[in-house]
């Protein structure tokens, strides 16, 4: 399934919230002031959601159906032992999932209570989305919830950011699907005219179609020109062949003797003049010598290292001190050092990363990894990984891989 999404942060973090609630007994709270673009991600989130979770059962309800909701909640609770509604159990189990839809408008009284049956009741097997136009969610629900909640802001894009969506969505024919979200956003004028001419193209089609049967008709009349022409030269052609006195006043005016030279001057061939031999050394002389290509790469690897931020920096040094062998664990290569920082501030087990900068043969500019550790085993990384507050679990490699992407590099050619 090809989503688009306007930042590569979003997606991350839908991804750990899909994780949490299918195997960690978290409930999530999606929350973002535009309406619009709420139900555009959280569409895409429960689709995601029913392919994760096979098992269990995704219902809807509204703030207007509160009260059926908690006692629906008390009847689950009802069927079972007073041990399995108090024993959390296998946290992977969950029988059903209840998406609360414009959850802003529910009393905050009901939001806590559904907070407080969920930590008291663990083996419910139940799991709650709320999702909430709002800019930021009370205080009070993030307390009753506890360490059981998980929550996804969603911020407005920016004009860059929209532009790259828009260009995602022509090249995946999806334009007219994500037209009516960006229209009620406002965030089509940031697109050029140029592309946003999608529209205006297909409702063209419409009288294209229309005047396709009179082009048909200009097409026809042409062909039976061409071909009444055609008659006429052949029939002209004929006439010559069997009565030749009738053409003779062509005869005699190609005899002018001004025409014969004119026609003798320009069929006669044009001798070119001899292109002198190239020189033998001109090959030899043009391939640059090694050293100096050498001497030129050295100089924009320093050059590019030292447009580098100091944080950056700081994490290349880091990374060429590290004591050899360790393990490390790597969350992800992102293409500016802003968007590595943010997902760094989301998840509280990239706390202790680095941001190092890494480089791809015949790249001059650097992309940015989070790195974990150093772990001193294999079996130490791997733990680290299975961590529920990474946004992924990440990839284990050892010191000496990252330290030989630190540089650019670039492949060095002599010509023959």
């Amino acid at each position: 399934m090809s989503d688009l999404f306007f930042r590569s942060l979003d997606q991350a973090r839908m991804q750990a919230c899909l994780k949490g609630i299918a195997r960690e007994g978290m409930c999530v709270v999606v929350h973002c002031p535009q309406a619009a673009l709420l139900n555009y991600y959280g569409h895409i989130f429960l689709n995601h959601l029913h392919e994760v979770m096979p098992s269990g059962t995704v219902e809807s309800y509204s703030p207007s159906d509160s009260d059926v909701l908690i006692e629906n909640f008390n009847q689950l609770v009802s069927e079972m032992s007073v041990q399995e509604a108090l024993k959390p159990g296998n946290l992977s189990e969950v029988s059903k999932v209840w998406v609360i839809k414009n959850a802003q408008d529910m009393a905050s009284h009901e939001l806590e209570l559904l907070g407080q049956l969920l930590q008291q009741f663990p083996g419910s097997k139940v799991r709650f989305i709320l999702w909430m136009a709002v800019t930021e969610p009370s205080a009070s629900l993030f307390n009753a919830l506890g360490a059981k909640m998980m929550r996804w802001h969603i911020a407005l894009p920016t004009s860059a950011e929209t532009q790259s969506f828009w260009s995602e969505a022509r090249a995946a024919g999806k334009e007219e699907e994500v037209r009516p979200m960006l229209e009620e956003l406002k965030l089509l004028d940031y697109v050029p005219a140029s592309l946003r001419a999608v529209k205006e193209s297909k409702s063209s089609g419409a009288v294209n179609r229309k005047n396709k049967k009179s082009r048909l008709t200009v097409l026809q009349v042409a062909l039976w020109s061409l071909l009444l022409m055609a008659l006429l030269m052949g029939s002209t052609a004929m006439v010559a062949w069997l009565q030749p006195d009738a053409f003779a006043w062509l005869k005699n005016q190609n005899s002018d003797p001004v025409m014969l030279e004119a026609e003798t001057k320009i069929d006669a061939p044009k001798q070119e003049p001899a292109q002198p031999p190239l020189p033998a050394q001109t090959t030899e002389a043009a391939s640059p010598k090694l050293p100096e290509e050498s001497k030129n790469l050295a100089t924009n690897v320093e050059e590019t290292l030292m447009e580098l931020p100091d944080e950056a920096l700081a994490g290349k040094k880091w990374a060429e001190q590290l004591p050899s062998p360790r393990w490390l664990v790597l969350h992800g290569a992102y293409k500016s050092l802003a968007v590595a920082n943010q997902v760094k501030k989301a998840y509280p087990g990239l706390k202790n990363s680095r941001v190092v900068p890494v480089y791809k043969p015949n790249e001059p500019l650097a992309s940015f990894v989070l790195a974990s550790g150093p772990f001193e085993a294999l079996q130490f990384a791997e733990e680290f990984t299975k961590l529920s507050t990474l946004p992924n679990p990440g990839t284990v490699r050892t010191d000496r891989n990252l330290k030989n992407r630190l540089n650019p590099v670039q492949e060095l050619r002599t010509k023959p």
